[in-house]
């Protein structure tokens, strides 16, 4: 039976510096990890179901009712039980609704796991997996002399993943759900950074949006593209 994800993955600067951690640690501590390393958060999964269409009719329904969400990053943090180092993120609380919209929704039909049904949810990026009990306690000594990541981000996508690949990801500023070509089409990425910079008011090109330096009321100017791309759904 397939296996889904749902998930976000980091953009810009916050993707580049989390990839190249991720990296660094591995090649430090001798980790191979099964799948090439993406920064994303998991909001939920994995999980099983075998009501695929509806499932995705689900996720575009709660998406497209979905306003604007933020996250930031706060800091490193682990699990012991299951020996995981990761980046601890903080999200508003438009995205802890959002999460726990899409487990009540999803929960009669698919195998979430406890922690998926549960409202207290840590939202988290994976830095290093399943480690053996010495090298655990040596990566955390590591990353806890590195500098915290602080990073403030607008959630741009949402993926609903099928057996480690995109099956469809839904674009909050295009309002549109993309199948899995087009969600890793460079051109159409490129489309939703240009919606995104013009509701900034960023008319220059530039290679990276530092949303601390934009003006206080970016956020009011997204709620109203949000609301007039929804009259036109």
């Amino acid at each position: 039976m397939a296996h889904y994800l749902i998930e976000f993955r980091f953009f810009g600067k916050a993707k580049a510096e989390a990839k190249n951690l991720i990296w660094e640690v591995n090649r430090r501590f001798h980790i191979r990890p099964k799948y090439r390393p993406v920064p994303h958060v998991s909001l939920a999964g994995d999980f099983s179901t075998s009501k695929e269409r509806r499932l995705i009719d689900d996720f575009k329904n709660i998406c497209k009712k979905q306003d604007i969400m933020q996250f930031k990053t706060v800091g490193f943090n682990t699990f012991e039980y299951n020996r995981v180092v990761y980046i601890e993120i903080e999200p508003d609380t438009k995205l802890d609704d959002f999460r726990w919209r899409l487990s009540q929704t999803l929960q009669s039909y698919c195998g979430l796991t406890p922690y998926d049904l549960e409202r207290k949810f840590n939202f988290h990026a994976t830095i290093a997996m399943n480690l053996p009990p010495k090298k655990f306690e040596q990566v955390k000594r590591y990353i806890s002399k590195k500098p915290k990541p602080n990073f403030r981000n607008v959630l741009l996508r949402v993926a609903l993943i099928k057996n480690q690949k995109i099956l469809c990801e839904y674009d909050f500023l295009l309002k549109r759900l993309l199948n899995g070509r087009k969600a890793i089409s460079r051109e159409i990425l490129s489309k939703t950074f240009d919606v995104f910079k013009k509701y900034l008011g960023i008319l220059e090109p530039v290679t990276e949006i530092d949303l601390d330096a934009v003006e206080k009321s970016f956020f009011s100017k997204l709620k109203n593209l949000f609301g007039k791309r929804k009259k036109g759904l």
